[in-house]
């Protein structure tokens, strides 16, 4: 009579690689959400930078970016701008809008920490630069640094 199944050496040796295996899956994933909800944020201002140009067309100045609540729920004067605030929101960013100057030749800058690396920000201005940096919109320009 043959014997046919796993003797217990076996089963816990399966065990343990599959134990293993899980540790690492664990261990690389919070990484991975990082990256995730810092690409939501990106894309969200990034989508802000056109609707800054569409609003600027339409009203020859940068002042409907204004958001009276910057974290979720945003509250902006632009209906096209509120949703993109409470997604940067959603995402552990703070919509950071900075307009300088007075129409029809104001200036307008957007940016937002991410969640990978410490003290990085995403920052989108209306002359079309869109890029990681290590600080917010500077104020007084309301150019990314």
């Amino acid at each position: 009579m043959s014997n046919k199944g796993f003797t217990l050496i076996e089963l816990l040796v399966v065990i343990a690689i599959i134990g293993i295996l899980a540790s690492i899956v664990l261990v690389t994933f919070p990484g991975a959400q990082d990256k995730a909800k810092d690409s939501r944020i990106i894309s969200a201002l990034a989508q802000a930078r056109t609707s800054m140009v569409l609003i600027h067309d339409e009203d020859s100045a940068y002042t409907n970016l204004a958001c009276s609540v910057l974290t979720d729920p945003c509250t902006c004067l632009n209906s096209d701008i509120t949703p993109l605030c409470t997604d940067v929101a959603k995402n552990g960013g703070t919509f950071n809008v900075v307009v300088v100057g007075s129409a029809p030749n104001d200036l307008a800058c957007i940016s937002s920490p991410v969640n990978s690396g410490s003290g990085n920000f995403y920052c989108v201005d209306d002359s079309g630069v869109a890029k990681q940096t290590t600080a917010a919109c500077v104020a007084a320009t309301a150019r990314c640094p």
